[in-house]
């Protein structure tokens, strides 16, 4: 006699399908997008720079690892509560000009939208770089400072690593600031940010 299966353990087993495929997708997926860091190549002919540089606007940035381009850069100062300016639309890269310039010694530090009145933001896949991943940022001066991602951290905006972000430092860094956490509808803003930083590891003309 054939044995059919109850419609019971026929979902059962489908559901159970399901939960395994999901859980592969969700596993293998998005990690087997990439297999290593993103890296930087030096144009052919160009002249290497020792680091640290003179001063010189950024007017440009490239994240390659989540496909960031910007040919210009908007500059950023202090709100009145002395809290650091956001860029005035989604897409637009800032950089706070009241700190240090990238290339030189301390912390470049350039902010941008996680997304902005439904727009997705300059900034909105920060949090997939990882350590090794590469940073190139163009200068006014013709020069171009590639920067390594140290390591990626998500803070409470209750408690911003100020001295960590904005401190002095011995050698060239950079720092990469965008919301994060959950949105607190109330108060229409995001409760965390996530800051990546780096460090200037070469830089050429």
């Amino acid at each position: 006699m054939t044995r059919t299966r109850s419609p019971l353990l026929v979902w059962a087993l489908a559901a159970l399908a399901a939960v395994i495929a999901l859980t592969v997708l969700m596993n293998v997926g998005p990690s087997s997008a990439r297999t290593g860091t993103s890296t930087v190549s030096v144009p052919a002919g160009a002249a290497t720079e020792a680091l640290p540089l003179a001063a010189s606007a950024p007017v440009g940035i490239e994240i390659p690892a989540i496909g960031v381009t910007r040919d210009s850069v908007m500059k950023l100062g202090y709100n009145e509560d002395l809290s650091l300016q956001v860029p005035t639309d989604a897409a637009t890269v800032g950089w706070f000009s009241r700190g240090a310039a990238p290339g030189t010694n301390g912390p470049a530090v350039f902010a941008s939208h996680v997304n902005y009145k439904g727009v997705e933001g300059g900034f909105a896949h920060l949090d997939a770089l990882t350590a090794g991943d590469e940073i190139l940022v163009h200068r006014a001066d013709g020069s171009a400072v590639v920067f390594v991602v140290d390591r990626v951290e998500q803070a409470s905006k209750q408690a911003f690593p100020t001295a960590q972000v904005y401190g002095p430092t011995g050698d060239a860094q950079i720092r990469l600031i965008t919301c994060g956490g959950d949105f607190d509808a109330s108060r229409r803003s995001y409760e965390d940010n996530v800051i990546v930083f780096g460090h200037a590891e070469r830089a050429w003309r």
